[in-house]
């Protein structure tokens, strides 16, 4: 029973491989999580992500472009609200968004798709989410990840698409056959990281999963790492090996929006 499985997505994946102690707050302790506080990145992330959804759906621009300043106007996001360098930013992002769209030849498309991948036999669930998948033709699938921060990491990326097959195959339903382009689409910069992958690659990603949850589900012992990403972490105040830290300030600027990739993700409700 799907229920009963051990529970495994890329945002708990990524949380085991960056901190343990992190892994501790947010899976194994039973804190309640820190609300993460609204940060410029963080907001214009999100609602280009729903401005693409919502494009996605509709094949009308006009309809994104309005959820992407609604989401913005609201108060608890004044922070990329109008008059910021961020809310025209946004629009930018979206500007790309509606020429990457219109780029591509779909016979169907299908937004923002989460789906889980069972796997009882080793004890796990992976759950995955891709934000686009388009059918290319019959036996040719396409997967996007919108990107829009200033900084990729190619093997975090890599992975994420891989698990992004994995969602389209589950979700659709699709044949052995059936061969699937992985994108990974940086909207600020117009970069594309491309992975051509096929059902054996799903099965040697699973296995990668396999492997890692047993590791989480056999690990007792749950270290911190201290290092520049924990001055955004939720759990700092709580954490006296990352607030005993010091860090080199000249290297804010560079990190300034890696912690919306690392750090935060599938924050509960």
């Amino acid at each position: 029973m799907e229920g009963d499985l051990f529970r495994i997505s890329h945002s708990k994946i990524r949380a085991f491989e960056t901190c343990r102690k992190l892994y501790w707050f947010r899976y194994v302790s039973g804190l309640q999580w820190p609300r993460p506080a609204p940060t410029p990145a963080g907001v214009v992330g999100t609602a280009v992500h729903r401005a693409m959804k919502i494009l996605c759906d509709t094949g009308v621009a006009e309809d994104g472009a309005n959820e992407l300043d609604t989401y913005l106007r609201m108060p608890a996001h004044e922070c990329a609200g109008p008059g910021t360098e961020h809310y025209r930013i946004a629009f930018e992002l979206f500007a790309k968004g509606c020429e990457a769209h219109d780029s591509i030849a779909a016979e169907k498309s299908w937004a923002e798709l989460e789906t889980w991948a069972p796997w009882p036999s080793r004890n796990l669930s992976l759950t995955a989410r891709i934000d686009r998948v388009d059918r290319l033709a019959p036996d040719h699938y396409q997967v996007i990840d919108w990107k829009t921060g200033r900084y990729d990491f190619d093997d975090v990326i890599d992975f994420q698409l891989d698990i992004g097959q994995i969602a389209a195959r589950v979700s659709r339903q699709l044949p052995e056959h059936v061969r699937v382009t992985a994108i990974g689409w940086n909207l600020r910069s117009g970069d594309q990281r491309v992975r051509e992958l096929g059902r054996s690659q799903a099965r040697a990603t699973m296995e990668r999963v396999a492997g890692i949850a047993e590791r989480m589900q056999t690990t007792s012992e749950f270290e911190p790492t201290p290092g520049p990403l924990c001055r955004y972490c939720d759990w700092l105040p709580q954490c006296p090996e990352a607030a005993a830290a010091t860090y080199d300030d000249s290297e804010g600027e560079e990190l300034e929006e890696r912690p919306e990739f690392e750090l935060q993700g599938d924050f509960p409700g």
